[in-house]
């Protein structure tokens, strides 16, 4: 009796240890399905709504992965479903929306999520032709974005090169020479604005003599009495005074500047 009823504990055991396995095999198999659909569902290899295909040729599909989501006016309308080498171009197949109507002159591109990462994005720019093609084709406008990078990365290069010793050298050469070039100019300015007041002054000082003699002021004006001297010398007066002011109100008319 001891022996059969240790057997049957033994057996009782035994299967309970079978029965163990078998659900954890059961959980680990029912989790690897789901784990698996999960995954194709989310990557849009395997939609559950109906989508229609549409098929379009790239030069160059870097980066681009079959999943990835295809956005028009911002919108996301459908997924990459898969790609495949055709001769010298890539025929991308996208899984789009049944609504979604292409045309012949509708523009799509590859297109990068963010600046710093590698993820990419299908964009659409629905055209207006109304006519729908068999295959359409688009550029890679990511090559763009990393092409300015790459500008970028040489330039930022160029001047982490140039030492800020030398920046100052060549600010206070630049400094230097522009005072020089403003004084030159200021005497070239000067120099004839005082010939010009000097040429006034002489002038003004003949002007007040020939009035002394006109109003017969001093021993001079009185013997002076012809009237034909006294017109010539009014006739002198007046034009010298027109001369005068003429040299003050346009100076330019009588000296030439030229600034090289």
């Amino acid at each position: 009796m001891v022996r059969l009823k240790n057997w049957k504990g033994l057996r009782k055991e035994s299967m309970d240890r079978n029965i163990k396995r078998t659900l954890v095999g059961v959980y680990i198999t029912v989790g690897v399905i789901l784990f698996v659909v999960f995954y194709i569902l989310l990557s849009g290899k395997i939609s559950l709504h109906h989508t229609k295909e549409v098929k379009v040729y790239f030069d160059d599909v870097t980066w681009l992965r079959s999943g990835d989501p295809v956005i028009i006016y911002g919108i996301e309308k459908g997924k990459v479903r898969s790609m495949q080498l055709k001769g010298d171009k890539v025929l991308v197949t996208l899984a789009l929306e049944p609504e979604v109507v292409l045309y012949d002159d509708s523009k799509i591109s590859i297109r990068l999520v963010s600046y710093l990462g590698s993820d990419r994005y299908i964009k659409i720019v629905p055209g207006t032709s109304g006519v729908i093609p068999e295959y359409y084709y688009g550029y890679n406008a990511s090559f763009d974005i990393e092409l300015v990078a790459a500008k970028l990365d040489s330039l930022s290069s160029l001047f982490n090169n140039i030492k800020l010793p030398d920046l100052n050298n060549v600010g206070d050469k630049f400094a230097g020479m522009l005072d020089k070039n403003i004084k030159d100019l200021k005497e070239m300015i000067r120099e004839p604005k005082d010939q010009l007041g000097l040429i006034a002054l002489k002038l003004g000082v003949l002007l007040d003599s020939l009035n002394s003699l006109l109003q017969k002021q001093g021993t001079v004006a009185k013997l002076v009495e012809s009237d034909e001297l006294y017109e010539e010398v009014r006739e002198t007066n007046q034009a010298l005074k027109s001369l005068i002011e003429d040299i003050k109100a346009n100076p330019k008319k009588y000296l030439e500047i030229k600034v090289f």
